[in-house]
């Protein structure tokens, strides 16, 4: 099982009529894989007595019987389900270590965590040195000693934050709304907090004194803060406490209410709750949306609320979870609040590729546009097209790169062909358990059909006989019984299809008559498109610094340097993508060449347009012909910048050539 098997079951359980042709879409797959994942699925629900899945004549999945109590039969099963049996992906893996090292009192072992995991024990070192980086960029530690293993170091603030955004950037959306985990990856994320047995307790307390108080929370912030006492609980049982605050902060409306929520988690759970955590969870309630208050005063505090209410609810609708990109996260909410000031102050903000966005991703602009309204609604201003299009560009990029990660995951479709009996072909297909990891049976045939390959669905062909297919590479075998010699070739021919497939989702075919595409190896970026320490008395001279070094490099045309301080003079200092980070750039007819970009780190921040908080170091210029080409430098700018770790790396590195060696690949 996997998580297209859980949220196939998720998905029937809450829709009426779903579709495999919906499913193969959330997938990124054909609808003969999603077939067969139902086949599988079936075999699972019939071990533990649950109705199989049936497909219909119109492509519905549909349980063959619903009785009253397949509903919670589901959820137990589910549940139940462990790291044996679920296949974590790399992402989901990872997510759930720094899950385990945050919520872990002593020190964690890369072999606990292989057997915990059900992983090789270098697989989870391999991951505990990636997260070291991620540990750093999210203040914490993760330390290490010889002999006793990983231990996350830092402020009980910063842990909790940490714990925190991983629930709520990674939730379950089947049932977030009430409550319940139905996916499997979120019950594994967060067994360690105990939930099953607590989170039923905390929502009866949270409810219940929402009436007492007169303070109703939207259902977003009732989730919030259900999770941050369940998390308040856990790292009071592990004796982690937090620092305390000021006296003032009693004077709070907000402080009975605290006080009356966290006394009655104290009395549930046996555990005594200092007065520093009453304090701080009163900061906590602040920062929620309110449905109903008995205070009047509604400011500035509920606006990250709604913005984190409305990318919840984008991401619902793509499935897209963030697992540990807290980076592109934090942009996201940082050019909502830009949005909202232009909104607010009538300012204009274009988007070069507003069309182009809108075109080719016509559901996410739809999506985008739906969801901000109740944010329009609470500012009382609505967001023009071009603002609408800039953020659906930030949620394209991340729906490009989930389908890159799930397309390194998937298998080559293959068909087996054959001129003997059905035992044999069963022997044949038992055969092929070898390459479990890497081809997905698809089709069985015997030698002497006909009918036309799609050479969509299937990429390969293994054969008993001698068969051809115009365009798709044939393996031919002497039996059933593969040889030595035959499982190499087997092996060997699928990696390549598997490379070639991929190349394809990173480069769909499309028209290139006035496109030039990044060729497989090639960087857009030249080792002399990089100037280090460049000096430059304002952000115009900074954009310019950037947009030679373009025109060096053979990327643009002299007249698109002047054309990208025009743009910023246009439609102000959005190209301030993140905290010292700006990418200037034009339209693609004022002189763009071919897609790249330049590369300048200064020796002394320049401020955008005289704004202080928009001081930056680090100008990367681009040139872009296409949307789809800015999509990945967005998604790997935010990446590479909200590491700290790596950003030590680029503000220490002394020389141009060492700067091309370190970012080549990663742009």
């Amino acid at each position: 099982m996997d998580y297209r098997s859980s949220r196939i079951i998720t998905s029937v359980m809450n829709r009426e009529k779903i579709k495999i042709a919906y499913l193969a879409k959330q997938f990124h797959v054909s609808e003969r894989v999603v077939r067969k994942l139902v086949r599988e699925l079936n075999e699972e629900l019939k071990e533990q007595g649950l109705p199989s899945l049936k497909i219909d004549s119109k492509g519905v999945v549909d349980f063959e019987e619903r009785n009253q109590c397949l509903h919670e039969n589901l959820k137990k099963f589910l549940n139940h389900v462990d790291f044996y049996i679920y296949r974590l992906n790399s992402s989901e893996r990872k997510t759930i270590c720094a899950m385990i090292l945050m919520n872990s009192e002593g020190y964690v072992t890369a072999a606990e965590l292989s057997e915990r995991l059900e992983i090789s024990r270098n697989t989870a070192i391999a991951d505990l040195n990636e997260l070291k980086d991620w540990f750093s960029s999210n203040q914490m530690e993760l330390s290490s000693q010889v002999q006793k293993g990983y231990k996350v170091k830092g402020k009980e603030d910063n842990i909790r934050n940490g714990i925190l955004k991983l629930i709520e950037l990674n939730p379950d959306y089947s049932n977030y709304e009430n409550g319940e985990v139905w996916d499997v990856f979120n019950h594994l994320l967060l067994q360690g907090l105990e939930y099953e047995k607590r989170m039923p307790v905390i929502q009866k307390i949270v409810s219940e004194e929402e009436g007492h108080y007169n303070f109703y929370f939207s259902d977003f912030s009732f989730m919030e803060t259900v999770f941050e006492i369940l998390i308040l609980v856990k790292r009071l049982s592990k004796g982690k406490v937090m620092e305390d605050m000021d006296e003032s902060i009693k004077r709070s409306s907000k402080y009975p209410f605290s006080e009356g929520i966290l006394d009655r988690t104290g009395e549930a759970f046996s555990i005594e709750i200092p007065e520093s955590e009453k304090k701080k969870f009163v900061q906590c309630l602040r920062r929620k949306s309110y449905l109903k208050s008995s205070t009047k005063n509604v400011d500035e505090i509920a606006l990250p609320v709604i913005i984190g209410e409305a990318i919840y609810h984008i991401s619902e609708s793509f499935n897209i979870s963030f697992y540990l990109d807290f980076g592109l996260y934090d942009v996201l909410v940082d050019h909502m609040k830009s949005a909202i000031y232009r909104a607010r102050s009538g300012e204009y903000l274009r988007n070069p590729f507003g069309s182009e966005i809108e075109t080719k991703y016509p559901e996410v602009f739809r999506v985008v546009d739906e969801c901000v309204k109740p944010l329009e609604k609470y500012i009382g201003k609505q967001f023009q097209k071009d603002e609408i299009s800039f953020l659906a560009m930030y949620f394209a990029s991340m729906i490009e790169k989930q389908k890159m990660e799930q397309t390194k995951e998937q298998k080559v479709p293959v068909m087996l062909v054959g001129a003997m009996g059905r035992g044999t072909m069963k022997l044949f297909e038992t055969e092929m358990e070898h390459f479990d990891d890497i081809l997905e049976i698809v089709e069985i045939r015997s030698s002497h059909e006909n009918t036309e390959i799609s050479h969509k669905n299937i990429r390969m062909i293994i054969s008993m006989v001698p068969y051809h297919s115009e365009g798709i590479p044939c393996v031919k075998i002497s039996g059933p019984i593969l040889k030595k010699d035959e499982i190499y070739d087997i092996r060997m021919t699928a990696m390549d299809v598997l490379e070639e497939m991929q190349r394809e989702r990173a480069f769909p075919e499309q028209e290139t008559k006035d496109l030039t595409l990044k060729k497989e190896g090639e960087s857009f970026l030249k080792e002399d498109g990089i100037l280090l320490n460049a000096e430059a008395e304002n952000w115009e001279e900074a954009v310019r610094i950037s947009g030679r070094l373009l025109y060096r490099t053979g990327m643009v045309k002299e007249s698109y340097i002047e054309a990208m301080v025009d743009t910023i003079r246009e439609n102000g200092d959005y190209v301030v993508i993140y905290p010292d980070l700006a990418i200037p750039h034009a339209e693609a007819e004022k002189g763009a060449v071919k897609e790249g970009i330049s590369f300048v780190r200064l020796k002394k921040p320049v401020c955008f347009l005289d704004h202080k908080d928009k001081s930056v170091t680090y100008v990367i210029g681009l040139s872009v012909l296409n949307a789809d080409s800015i999509n990945d430098i967005l998604y790997n700018l935010v990446k590479m910048f909200s590491n700290d770790a790596f950003k030590e790396k680029l503000n220490a590195i002394k020389t141009e050539k060492e700067m091309y060696e370190l970012i080549r690949d990663k742009i």
